[in-house]
């Protein structure tokens, strides 16, 4: 009997939300775009209908896609899940950052928010010169396929989302390095071991995005990994720890950089950073917030 295609389909997977409930399984989530705070669950949040839905030429939907994703998440979650048994004094396995890693750039391009710059990214296929000419399209016999077959190809709406999975794997042909920059990868916990991380639906925090970003180039950027634990990839190691205001910062710019959720565990934690949050829309100064974050690592 064939399987129902799916519709709901997770940006963030459930998986990886659960590290950022409560006791109950919940969480709250802000609204931006309502201005309202509602509870839910992993379940229920950050997702959209029909995400990583195709429809063939013939008019058959398909969401092979979406198992795809699946697929490749159930070979990280091991890793994942070591990482948020890890501590402060527990050095985490190479092995498992690379895990992580390969979850990470699976994640940043199945994003809505960058779905407008993989679907451009998407035009750049099949020319040979480019970031993805480790990417081919040829017959049997090993010849390149024609430039109005590549053309039609790379406007169907099936390849343009399909691409999405195939640009995670730019980096390990484009950067030769991106072995030890993942060895350097740093983790920080909370002292309390408490749930202080807020997670978005753009929950990688970037000091300076471009169009090489995780392609050729990896970025400084910060990633809640549980709501405990933050991943910290900077140019260098953070050996004087960071203030202790550093968490209100990086959560405000969670939210910063949420196009619409921003999820926590406690209702009133997430109320008081969004008020601080509306402090510096209502001065104009949001655009201060990603660098100045930054800027406080010694």
């Amino acid at each position: 009997m064939t399987r129902p295609t799916s519709r709901k389909h997770h940006y963030l997977p459930r998986h990886y939300l659960r590290g950022f409930v409560d006791s109950t399984g919940s969480f709250y989530v802000w609204d931006k775009k309502a201005d309202r705070i509602f509870q839910t669950n992993p379940s229920a949040a950050f997702f959209e209908n029909d995400l990583n839905t195709v429809t063939f030429p013939e008019g058959q939907s398909s969401d092979f896609l979406e198992d795809l994703y699946t697929k490749m998440e159930n070979q990280s979650w091991g890793a994942l899940d070591r990482i948020r048994k890890s501590t402060s004094i527990t050095p985490v396995a190479l092995l498992d950052k690379m895990h992580l890693l390969f979850f990470l750039l699976f994640l940043y391009w199945r994003l809505p928010s960058n779905a407008k710059r993989a679907e451009i990214l998407s035009k750049t296929a099949f020319i040979g010169t480019d970031d993805f000419d480790f990417f081919r399209l040829t017959n049997k016999a090993g010849e390149v396929a024609p430039k109005e077959i590549t053309d039609q190809l790379k406007n169907s709406e099936t390849f343009q989302k399909t691409f999405r999975q195939v640009i995670p794997f730019a980096p390990f042909f484009k950067k030769k390095d991106w072995a030890m920059r993942v060895n350097d990868w740093q983790f920080l916990y909370a002292a309390d071991g408490k749930t202080w991380h807020l997670v978005g639906d753009n929950p990688f925090i970037i000091k300076e995005d471009n169009k090489s970003t995780f392609i050729s180039s990896f970025p400084q950027f910060f990633f809640p990994v549980a709501g405990r634990i933050l991943l910290v990839c900077t140019d260098r190691p953070i050996t004087a720890g960071v203030p202790s205001e550093f968490l209100i910062e990086l959560n405000n710019a969670m939210i910063h950089n949420a196009e619409r959720f921003v999820a926590c565990h406690s209702k009133d934690y997430l109320e008081a950073q969004i008020k601080y949050y509306r402090i510096f829309t209502s001065y104009g100064k949001t655009d201060l917030i990603i660098p100045e974050l930054f800027g406080m690592l010694r």
